[in-house]
């Protein structure tokens, strides 16, 4: 029988599917269906300090600062530790409640709360910790090289002061996205998310205002981080988790071929409901039985670009044969 366990960022998952931070992840009886459906580990719906303050700041209202000063601090913190709290109780509930591995997730404005969160997850035993980071690169007067030093900072941070694996989620907005994967791979990263998914706006013409675009994926965008993660797969020493756009088991293969450790799943599971978590599974499993592989590790990255005789395939050639009608 082939045996669907895997490693990643050190951590034993029981198979390659996790659950992406998500509301499927929010609270602990959805962490707990996560798993009786047959997810390998689960990312906690990611805590957003901006969001944070500004519910705060609803709570606080109209108060003067100058006025009641104390006061303000007072419930200014109050509101900052209540959700704090909350979260850390799912962290710590989940993890005396679930056998698989818990990450919790996180995205910070603030550069000295992306260590304190950090740490605070650890005190109540989070497997690993997840980075959700995004800087939009909308700014014309900020270099390139800034940004990405914004990201190396974080990590570096974060690294300094934990000893648990650390994941970074990022976005496709990098104009030498190799160069800047396998230096945030040398600075520590032990896994790397390709691709965060993020909020998209539309336009209605209607009522002439933006709107969002939907957040559900569809298949096709799976594109994007297999060829990245084909690309990158044995150039780097983080684990590589494929996301977005993976809506069945032929595509969680395809993902682990390129070189993935594990795949995140959560538009398909919200479609779908968790029970397709199952019948992915089986999918993988009669595949492998199929192609004669005992172990997810006998066919990871085998169709990698480092693993490739013909490495050029994976580039400029592609384009040129789709362009020309060739093959």
């Amino acid at each position: 029988m082939a045996d669907l366990s895997t490693l990643y960022m050190g951590l034993k998952l029981k198979n390659p599917i996790i659950v992406a931070s998500s509301s499927l992840t929010s609270t602990l009886d959805s962490v707990k269906r996560c798993e009786d459906a047959g997810a390998g580990a689960v990312v906690l719906k990611s805590l957003f300090e901006e969001q944070i303050t500004s519910d705060t700041e609803r709570m606080i209202g109209d108060m003067d600062y100058n006025a009641h000063t104390d006061a303000y601090d007072m419930f200014s913190t109050a509101g900052t530790d209540y959700y704090m709290n909350e979260y850390l109780g799912l962290v710590e509930k989940a993890k005396a409640s679930l056998s698989i591995p818990v990450i919790p997730s996180v995205n910070c404005v603030s550069s000295h709360n992306w260590i304190d969160y950090a740490e605070r997850f650890v005190s109540v035993g989070a497997d690993a910790l997840e980075l959700n980071v995004f800087i939009l690169p909308s700014n014309p007067d900020t270099d390139g090289s800034v940004i990405e030093e914004a990201y190396f900072d974080i990590l570096r941070d974060v690294k300094k002061h934990i000893k648990i694996p650390v994941a970074l989620k990022i976005g496709y907005h990098f104009s030498g996205m190799a160069n800047f994967i396998r230096k945030l791979s040398r600075q520590g990263a032990d896994g790397l998310v390709l691709f965060n998914r993020f909020y998209r706006i539309d336009i209605d013409t209607k009522n002439l205002k933006l709107k969002s675009a939907g957040f559900i994926s569809s298949p096709g965008e799976m594109a994007l981080s297999l060829q990245w993660i084909a690309l990158l797969s044995g150039e780097i020493t983080s684990d590589i988790s494929a996301a977005t756009g993976i809506h069945d088991g032929n595509s969680i293969v395809k993902q682990i071929l390129a070189g993935a450790s594990s795949v995140q799943l959560c538009s398909v599971l919200m479609n779908e409901g968790l029970d397709t978590i199952s019948e992915m599974k089986q999918y993988i499993e009669s595949w492998m039985n199929e192609k004669n592989f005992n172990t997810i590790a006998d066919f990871k990255g085998i169709l990698s670009q480092k693993s490739s005789t013909h490495p050029e395939s994976y580039e400029r050639s592609q384009y040129i044969k789709a362009l020309v009608g060739i093959s």
